[in-house]
């Protein structure tokens, strides 16, 4: 219990610290729907474990990959400026041919249309895959984000993200909205 009041707290502050600070007069402004999934999509990187073998070598970044519109994107580029990931710098990309190199991918909404060929092209890979669109676990995606009474909730589909080689931490599987645990 004690485990899960930490991560708790430490999900509230990370969502607290997503307040922004803006212009001169140093308004404040609340985290938007954006700000708290890549407050999300960071803080996965603490509490799932990728293979060695994910990574060319001990120097390589660790790259979120976001298929998603500019306003997302740049959620996710603010949170991951300058931060690591278990000794990784992190790095932001937009995928347009090469999903293999990602860590973890996003795919929006505006890319439902794609999200079983993006799935598809990675099936084998250690890749956190997460996306926002209706069916997206039964299609394979290990993370689901949904909204719900106006608070970012999400689901874990554990059989994906173990058939690609990652461990998730139950840290993490306790705070999920719904877990996953076998095939369809």
């Amino acid at each position: 219990m004690a485990l899960l009041s930490r991560l708790q707290i430490a999900l509230s502050a990370v969502a607290c610290g997503m307040l922004v600070c803006s212009g001169a007069a140093h308004a404040w402004k609340q985290a938007t729907e954006s700000d708290v999934k890549a407050a999300f999509l960071y803080n996965f990187t603490k509490y799932i474990d990728w293979p060695s073998a994910a990574f060319e070598d001990a120097a390589d970044s660790f790259r979120i990959c976001v298929a998603s519109d500019a306003e997302f994107r740049g959620s996710v580029a603010g949170i991951v400026a300058g931060e690591t990931a278990r000794g990784r710098p992190l790095e932001l990309i937009a995928p347009r041919s090469d999903l293999n190199r990602c860590h973890i991918l996003f795919i929006g909404r505006n890319e439902a249309a794609r999200v079983g060929a993006m799935l598809g092209e990675i099936a084998d890979r250690p890749i956190l895959t997460v996306g926002e669109t209706p069916g997206f676990l039964e299609k394979g995606g290990a993370v689901l984000f949904e909204v719900e009474d106006n608070r970012v909730r999400f689901d874990i589909n554990l059989e994906a993200a173990t058939r690609v080689g990652l461990t998730v931490s139950s840290k993490l599987v306790r705070v999920a909205r719904h877990v996953r645990e076998g095939g369809p």
